[in-house]
């Protein structure tokens, strides 16, 4: 039986969302934890901006529901190539580029 989705009600503080560069996942036997940070060029630590919490069933319907959209976008937009560039973490310089100063 498929439910109907709740309606969401967003705050006008909040409907702009919050930009991340990082997303970190931790996780124990009863939850699933979610960090997402974002780190600016030059500076060492990167800023915590969203935690999400998820029971193990939440995040395996999470997985489910991502895999779908990315498909979608592929069959619209391309197929998204992995690489080394896109999983790394913090900021990289495109290959042949000097390393930026800190």
């Amino acid at each position: 039986m498929i439910k109907t989705p709740p309606r969401i009600n967003v705050r006008p503080e909040d409907a702009d969302g919050v930009y991340s560069n990082i997303a970190l996942v931790s996780f124990s036997r009863a939850e699933f934890v979610l960090d997402f940070a974002r780190q600016m060029p030059g500076v060492p630590s990167a800023s915590l901006k969203a935690r999400v919490i998820l029971s193990p069933h939440r995040i395996k319907a999470l997985v489910a529901a991502l895999e779908s959209q990315v498909k979608v976008y592929e069959s619209k937009y391309g197929k998204l190539e992995d690489n080394d560039l896109q999983g790394a973490i913090g900021f990289q310089n495109p290959p042949g580029l000097p390393p930026a100063e800190e």
